[in-house]
């Protein structure tokens, strides 16, 4: 993933839109960048799946 594009989804999805939960890991939440695609999910059920290749963004 280009790394201006890394940037910019980290910091938009830095806080859970869902419940505010700021944190990854240990049961919280997670992040996983590959390629072609972002992850982010929140211990509560949110979840933002960002496929380049696609041009999607599906939370």
């Amino acid at each position: 993933m280009l790394m201006n594009k890394c940037i910019e989804l980290t910091e938009k999805y830095v806080d859970c839109p869902a419940c505010g939960n700021t944190f990854i890991g240990n049961g919280e939440g997670g992040l996983v960048i590959e390629e072609h695609t972002f992850d982010r999910w929140c211990k509560c059920g949110w979840k933002v799946h960002v496929d380049l290749r696609e041009g999607t963004e599906d939370d």
